[in-house]
């Protein structure tokens, strides 16, 4: 262990100088809130519910606090730097499959709040209540466990996610840790379907991120905390200021991978033979049975597809547009 991950930070950001507690009053913009109990950590922030005053509703607040186990004290500043653009940015993103960020504040000596703390800068987010697509597999019966299904609802959530990323892409911005644990189910649309969002309670890289970095060194200590290791792209794991848009294409490959054939797989060894199955000689159903998953002819394209967004060269990856048009496709083909 390094020294680094064996003691608290001293820089004013770092996780042991962050301490929010619940029913903290505090203002953004004019809108009066008080904090509520923790949703979840990550190693850039943490990330507790917030009550908006006015109406009664709940909202996410993501504190700035870089846990020294996973992030060098030396690069928080740039962490900060990106943290600020994250919330600027992400403040005037609206799509219907993004959880929505609502406002960036810089808290400066903790000026947001009546007591003075915490200090840390924080975003503002949409609550995103109910399960998670992670949880959502983990869940389903044991006759769609290691068979590829195209069901309505599975593509539903498909066609949602490639949508929001498709949105963010546009924009030149690489979400960085697409994952069924990032995909947060709510309640059944008018046509039935379960809304599904994208959140960014992991890591969201900008696209323009790449040379903010000057060192390198974001994941110096582990990049345990910095998007879920098995569904990093390879490019990401050993390069992440080269990533693009297609590194998201893998991750949303391995995501689709765990939804169809219900099954989370277990460790990024998994990830690899699914890498390998690509590279297979024979059909789509050949491949995916020497996995040992059946697959049902009219479902080979898409099982295609998902191994086609799996290939180690980022640009022989289909492109999101593909995805989500073939995703379309599928879903109005099942009606």
């Amino acid at each position: 262990m390094s020294k680094t991950s064996s003691r608290s930070s001293r820089h004013p950001l770092a996780r042991n100088a962050c301490r929010p507690k619940a029913k903290q009053p505090f203002t953004v913009r004019k809108e009066r809130y008080v904090l509520g109990g923790k949703i979840g950590d990550g190693a850039v922030g943490l990330v507790r519910k917030a009550l908006r005053v006015r109406d009664r509703r709940t909202f996410a607040i993501k504190f700035l606090a870089p846990d020294p186990k996973y992030i060098e004290e030396s690069v928080f500043d740039d962490v900060a730097a990106r943290f600020k653009r994250e919330g600027e940015r992400g403040a005037k993103l609206e799509h219907d499959a993004i959880v929505r960020v609502i406002a960036y504040e810089e808290n400066a000596g903790g000026s947001a709040f009546q007591s003075g703390a915490p200090t840390n800068p924080f975003l503002i987010m949409e609550y995103a209540p109910g399960k998670t697509v992670e949880s959502f597999i983990r869940n389903l019966p044991d006759e769609q466990k290691g068979v590829f299904v195209l069901s309505r609802e599975k593509l539903g959530i498909a066609v949602q996610l490639a949508q929001a990323l498709e949105y963010l892409h546009a924009r030149k911005l690489v979400h960085r840790d697409v994952k069924p644990a990032n995909v947060f189910l709510g309640p059944r649309r008018s046509d039935g379907l379960r809304t599904a969002k994208l959140g960014d309670f992991g890591v969201v890289k900008w696209g323009d991120f790449h040379a903010a970095l000057s060192t390198g060194a974001l994941t110096a200590t582990s990049q345990a905390g910095l998007g879920t290791l098995k569904y990093m792209s390879p490019e990401q794991a050993v390069r992440p200021k080269e990533v693009t848009v297609r590194s998201d294409i893998y991750s949303l490959g391995i995501t689709l991978f765990e939804l169809f054939t219900g099954q989370i797989l277990l460790s990024p060894h998994h990830v690899f033979e699914v890498m390998n199955a690509r590279l297979a000689r024979g059909t789509t159903a050949s491949r995916y049975l020497a996995m040992g998953y059946t697959i049902l002819d009219q479902d080979a394209s898409i099982a295609e597809m998902i191994l086609d967004m799996h290939l180690r060269g980022a640009e022989s990856r289909p492109s999101i547009r593909t995805v989500r048009g073939q995703l379309e496709w599928a879903l109005e083909r099942i009606g």
